[in-house]
């Protein structure tokens, strides 16, 4: 900002560039020696070229405009970042909740075999069963907690905060225009100001300037001041012109090329979110079905086995299929509101 305001600055100062001071001195003292004696000094100014001042203003002013816009697109860069890394925690903590009452569900029956084991109701295999069942369930509670860990700590590398507790993507109205695709349009504005400015530039800038010359020769006046005025006019030459604006012109297209790209790459990117959300709502739907049934099958599995007319490996396997069915349905869920922060962050919306 600083550099694009200076630069806007030089473009509504009084001249285009600094003035410049020439002085000589010349003698023959070490040559014949017949008391020539020449003093100049000369003062010049740059001066604008015609349209040069008001082209320089655009590219600077365009140039503003491109930095906030690329800004604000940065911004929602960032917000993707922490979205995405928000919600691996937020995954990491429902796969644990889950686990933990697998683990409680374990614990209870195994405790429960040990004792009727105690009793002589049950074979001691059965004892084994559950118990392995229990640690199988710590086994996988602590590898979730590890992978929580991680998750926060990745979280407050990025953010350099805890991340809250709860989140939920709220639905926000539309933005007037998607921040990469006011960047590009920014960046094409800058681009065609930028091609304005190689065009009216095509030459070195002229100047006008003052000089005094004092001379002391033999035949002259002694000490004969003379007074001038000097301008410099340059002409324009088409060998560094034509480069110069070749690749002004080929910065347009390119920049007019990336808009493009950029407008149908959010549309796509957009539809697939709204699609992958829509997927994550059926697939949560279908789960919630599926555990329904499994939990049924507990249920039934569990009275059969305290009738004594199943084993009791058959309500471990179903406990562990339902343990799999609330591990899918909570990821699910996460992947729902997931899903929405991709919806938002393909129409240009910050969380």
């Amino acid at each position: 900002r600083a550099e694009i305001g200076a630069k806007a600055n030089a473009a509504e100062a009084l001249l285009p560039g600094g003035p410049w001071a020439t002085v000589l001195y010349r003698d023959d003292e070490l040559t014949n020696d017949r008391g020539l004696r020449e003093f100049r000094a000369e003062f010049d100014v740059p001066v604008w070229l015609r349209g040069e001042r008001g082209a320089a203003l655009a590219s600077a002013l365009t140039e503003g405009e491109r930095l906030e816009a690329e800004i604000t697109y940065r911004r929602l860069q960032v917000a993707k970042r922490v979205r995405d890394s928000y919600w691996a925690v937020e995954d990491a903590r429902a796969r644990i909740a889950v686990a933990e009452r697998r683990r409680a569900s374990a614990s209870r029956l195994a405790q429960s075999q040990k004792g009727q084991t105690a009793a002589g109701q049950t074979e001691l295999i059965e004892s084994k069963l559950a118990t392995a069942e229990a640690r199988d369930a710590d086994a996988e509670l602590a590898g979730l907690r590890a992978e929580l860990e991680e998750a926060l700590i990745a979280f407050r590398v990025l953010t350099g905060v805890e991340p809250p507790r709860k989140f939920r993507e709220l639905e926000a109205a539309m933005p007037p225009l998607h921040p990469r695709i006011d960047l590009r349009r920014r960046a094409t504005e800058k681009a065609a100001a930028d091609e304005a400015l190689a065009w009216t530039v095509d030459r070195e800038r002229p100047s006008v300037g003052v000089f005094s010359w004092n001379v002391d020769a033999p035949g002259l006046e002694p000490n004969a001041n003379t007074i001038g005025v000097r301008a410099r006019i340059p002409f324009a030459y088409d060998g560094v012109n034509q480069p110069k604006r070749a690749a002004a012109a080929a910065e347009v297209v390119a920049a007019e090329e990336e808009l493009a790209l950029a407008e149908r790459e959010i549309a796509g990117e957009t539809a697939q979110m709204r699609v992958r959300l829509e997927g994550a709502r059926r697939r949560l739907t279908a789960l919630e079905a599926r555990r329904a049934d499994l939990a049924s099958v507990v249920d039934l599995t569990q009275a059969a086995q305290e009738a004594g007319q199943t084993p009791l490996n058959d309500l471990i396997r179903a406990r562990l299929q339902l343990y799999e069915a609330d591990l899918a349905r909570a990821t699910a869920r996460v992947a729902i509101e997931r899903a929405r922060s991709d919806v938002n962050h393909a129409l240009g919306l910050e969380p």
